[in-house]
C-alpha cells in the first residue's frame, strides 16, 4: 500500500521532528484508496469518478445595471479632458520657451566672450 504523509515544519531555526497530519489530506486519501488505484513506477493512477451536481437549481446571478451617463456628465468629462488638454499644451510651451530664452543667453555669454578675446588679442599684438 503506497501512502504519503504531509509535514509542516515551523519556520525559523526550532528542530522539530513532530509530524503534524492534514485532515483533509487524510480524507482525500482514504477516498482515493477506496476507489481503484494502480502503483506503477512513475507514480499512482486514480480512476476519476464524477457524480451529477448536487443541486439542479443553477445560481442566480445579480449584479447593478451600469448607469448610462447623461448627456451633461459626457460634457462635463469633455470639457475636462479639453482643459487638461490645453493646460498640458500651454505647460509644453512655456517649458519650450525656457529653454529657449536659457540658450539666448548662452549665445549673447559666448558672443561677448568671443568679442572679448578678440579685443584682447589686438591689444597684444600692439
Amino acid at each position: 500500500e503506497t501512502r504519503s504523509r504531509f509535514s509542516l515544519k515551523p519556520a525559523g531555526n526550532t528542530p522539530t521532528t513532530e509530524e503534524v497530519k492534514m485532515p483533509e489530506v487524510e480524507k482525500q486519501l482514504t477516498a482515493a484508496e477506496a476507489a481503484d488505484c494502480e502503483v506503477k513506477p512513475g507514480g499512482v493512477s486514480f480512476k476519476v469518478i464524477l457524480e451529477d451536481a448536487k443541486t439542479s437549481e443553477a445560481p442566480e446571478m445579480r449584479s447593478t445595471p451600469t448607469p448610462s451617463p447623461s448627456v451633461e456628465d459626457i460634457e462635463n468629462k469633455l470639457k475636462a479632458a479639453e482643459d487638461r488638454r490645453k493646460s498640458m499644451e500651454a505647460h509644453t510651451l512655456e517649458k519650450l520657451a525656457e529653454k529657449e530664452k536659457r540658450a539666448e543667453e548662452v549665445r549673447a555669454k559666448k558672443a561677448v566672450r568671443a568679442e572679448s578675446l578678440d579685443g584682447e588679442e589686438e591689444d597684444k599684438e600692439n
